[in-house]
């Protein structure tokens, strides 16, 4: 009677011991991307310092940003006009 017992409720559980991990590693995974990719801007004068150009990531590479031979750099900052933030090429 009780190995019935232990049958029955070991399959029920180990399917909702998977189902609740595979939804923290799915959500956990969309999350990282979205934040790692930023506007990407580069400096044309005085007066636009911060022109928006691609989007680039913040995770570190081997492969800086760049639009035409210019590095693109991102905000620390969304309210303030300063961008020396590197930033990286989306793999």
């Amino acid at each position: 009677m009780r190995r019935n017992f232990l049958k029955g409720i070991m399959m029920p559980a180990a399917i909702v011991v998977l189902g609740v991990g595979g939804a923290f590693v799915t959500t956990s995974m969309s999350s990282t991307k979205a934040l790692a990719n930023v506007q990407g801007y580069r400096y044309v004068s005085q007066a636009d310092p911060c022109h928006a150009q691609q989007q680039c990531s913040t995770v570190f590479n081997a492969n800086i940003c760049t639009s035409g031979g210019t590095q693109l750099y991102g905000k620390a900052n969304p309210n303030v006009n300063v961008c020396d933030v590197p930033l990286y090429k989306i793999p």
